[in-house]
Parts: C-alpha cells; structure tokens; sequence
C-alpha cells in the first residue's frame, strides 16, 4: 500500500513538472513572439517616419517652383482662375438611374443595379 502510495505521488510529481515545464516553454514562445512584433511595429514606425521626411522634402515650394519653371514647357501649367472656384450647390446634380418600364427584364449585371430615387 505504501509502495504504491509512493508510485502515484511520484507519478504525479513528474507530470506536475512537465506541466510546468510545458507551461513555461508556452509563456518563452509567447514572449518572444511579442518581442518579434514589438521589433516589427517598430520597423514600421521608422519606415513611416523616413516615408513622412522624403515626402516633406518632395513638397517644397521652392522645389516644386523649380520643377515647374524647368518643365512648363511641356507641362503648359497655367494659373488658377478665380472664375474655376466654385461653391458644391454649384455643381451639376449627379445622373439618376431610372428602374425600367415594365419591371426589371434585363439579367446579369444591367438588372442587378440598385435604384437611385
């Protein structure tokens, strides 16, 4: 009786510490998979940060100015007119689609279009 006593808890010590250790092998991935991520966010944040400067220096007047005087014979730029500008109510309505007479006959994607009322 003793003997087996002593088996079972043996028994159970041992997959006691592989749980453990399973647990603790689970917890390593996990860190270092976040640690992966974390590496990787900020990679991303450091790639949009050189993104944001080049896209600064792409944007300056003094350089876009030159761009225009170098190629505006190609490019024919005119300046704006203030007659261009106009306020949204403006501009034209956009097209109505009209349901067709006698119901929807057409199959595919002609028929299949919604309605605008």
């Amino acid at each position: 009786m003793v003997r087996t006593l002593n088996i079972l808890f043996i028994l159970a010590v041992v997959i006691g510490a592989a749980t453990v250790y399973d647990m603790k092998l689970a917890a390593t991935k996990s860190a270092e998979k976040v640690a992966d991520l974390q590496r990787q966010i900020d990679e991303e944040r450091n790639s949009i940060r050189h993104l944001k400067a080049e896209w600064s220096l792409l944007n300056k007047p003094d350089r876009l100015q030159a761009l225009v005087e170098r190629y505006n014979d190609y490019l024919q730029l005119k300046p704006l007119d203030v007659k261009q500008i106009v306020a949204p109510e403006d501009l034209p309505a956009r097209p109505v689609m009209l349901e067709p007479i006698g119901g929807n006959q057409m199959g595919g994607y002609a028929g299949s279009s919604a309605t605008i009322r």
